[in-house]
């Protein structure tokens, strides 16, 4: 009797350890963002900042304090925009685009001082952060520095010395093929890298500037410390210099489903990322929204309406490097003109969107099928039974995400109508796990979206 007691309790505990290894085997590790870090160099999410707009002070100091919440967010690279001062001369709305640079080598004083910005970077750098600078080559302010000694800087058009170009009345052309410009541009970016030790560049109007300019500087600037550099353009031959681009065709796209929410053509501009053989081996940056996009054509909201939460879901998972700008992550419904003293609005904070945006950069930074560049993860589009719907998985070995979008104002109930995603998914957004067939559909809210891992 008692050997049968024994036996009964042997298998009782033997059951119930099998019950909490199978458990365990399928438990959803989740550490605070903070903690994280991507898996790769190359699974890392931008975060786009606007100095004077986003906080009170408008400075550095505040920014600097706002940190710990970035990280938080899952942030691993900070773009500045320009940090320089704004030329007055001509210079368009209230403040002046920063995109207008009186000094190269200078910090704009409302920002702060250099021992200011010195600090940010060093804060950035101990939470894991990287600091990129917006860098204007293309042209300068009226009164930039270099005007009073150096006007062979800047290029002559109908014999004018110095000129406007294209439209842009608060800025002046720079000549490209003078030497002493070039070298004078190189200095100016490598003191940004001897005195503050940031780790990237944005390149405004990059597809606007000579190939060949670019070339030498890059060859100049690489030999004092190497950095990222991404390209404000989209022409391929150029990145045989740039490490990222900024996607223009797909961003286009993007803008023109906002108008027409046509998902069989948002199909097609996706399955075009992943054919340009100039970016087999380097990255490209994809984005909602922008500081131009939300200045010059509106919020997001003004542009995708109730598709902003699936098209940021795509946005995070179809290719390369994902964006964010401040106040996006938030829900913010604002559009923010960057010449004028329009600040984002931090509260209140949409916590359907604060939350959706911690797991999408999660998800970017642990998964190696998202990984950008030479290492990519393919896309898979799986066909279902409804246009208004996108269902695709990025693959990586072992490693898939499937995603599922469904673009309706109205719930949908989505089936695959040929091939199945194959094996057992954990439901990121949800919990729980589920296996796919062509019978066993999936419901999705409208404007909504679904993500599972294997």
């Amino acid at each position: 009797m008692n050997t049968i007691k024994i036996f009964t309790l042997l298998l009782f505990s033997l059951l119930i350890l099998s019950s909490c290894n199978d458990e365990d085997e399928y438990t959803w590790t989740d550490i605070p963002n903070s903690e994280v870090k991507p898996v790769t160099a190359h699974n890392k999410v931008i975060y786009e900042v606007n100095v004077y707009s986003y906080s009170s002070g408008h400075n550095f100091k505040g920014l600097e304090s706002d940190l710990p919440r970035l990280k938080e967010l899952g942030i691993d690279i900070l773009w500045l925009m320009p940090i320089h001062p704004r030329g007055e001369e001509n210079r368009a709305g209230t403040l002046g685009s920063p995109y207008s640079v009186k000094d190269y080598k200078a910090i704009n004083p409302d920002y702060g001082t250099s021992e200011d910005f010195k600090s940010l970077v060093n804060t950035a750098h101990a939470m894991g952060m990287e600091i990129w600078l917006d860098w204007v080559a293309n042209h300068t302010a009226w009164d930039n520095v270099w005007v009073a000694g150096h006007l062979d800087y800047y290029a002559e058009k109908d014999g004018e010395r110095p000129y406007a170009p294209g439209g842009w009345l608060d800025v002046i052309q720079l000549d490209h093929t003078n030497a002493e410009m070039r070298t004078a541009m190189a200095d100016a970016m490598k003191y940004w890298l001897t005195e503050f030790d940031i780790d990237g560049f944005r390149f405004d109007a990059a597809d606007f500037v000579p190939l060949d300019f670019w070339r030498e500087l890059r060859k100049e600037v690489d030999k004092v410390k190497k950095v990222t550099w991404l390209s404000e353009g989209s022409d391929p031959a150029y990145m045989e210099v740039f490490d990222y681009d900024y996607a223009w065709d797909f961003a286009t796209a993007l803008k023109d489903f906002g108008a027409e929410n046509d998902v069989p053509v948002l199909i097609d501009e996706c399955k075009k990322l992943f054919s340009d053989a100039a970016y087999k081996n380097k990255g490209r940056m994809v984005y909602i929204t922008n500081h131009d996009l939300n200045a010059y054509e509106g919020s997001e909201f003004d542009r995708y309406g109730n598709n902003v939460l699936p098209l940021a879901v795509l946005s995070f998972t179809i290719y390369d490097m994902p964006l964010i700008y401040n106040g996006q992550e938030i829900g913010m419904n604002k559009s923010m003109n960057f010449a004028e003293p329009v600040m984002v609005d931090w509260n209140p904070a949409n916590k359907v969107y604060v939350n959706l945006y911690q797991k999408l950069t999660r998800l970017k930074r642990t998964q190696p099928a998202l990984e950008d560049g030479a290492n990519r993860g393919v896309l898979k589009i799986y066909s279902t039974n409804d246009e208004s719907l996108f269902a695709y998985s990025r693959i990586k070995g072992d490693n898939e995400i499937l995603v599922l979008l469904n673009f309706a104002q109205v719930p949908k109930r989505l089936r695959f109508t040929q091939e199945s995603p194959a094996g057992k998914f954990k439901d990121y957004l949800n919990g729980g796990y589920r296996e796919f067939s062509a019978g066993n559909g999936i419901s999705l809210h409208e404007n909504g979206y679904a993500i599972f891992v294997k």
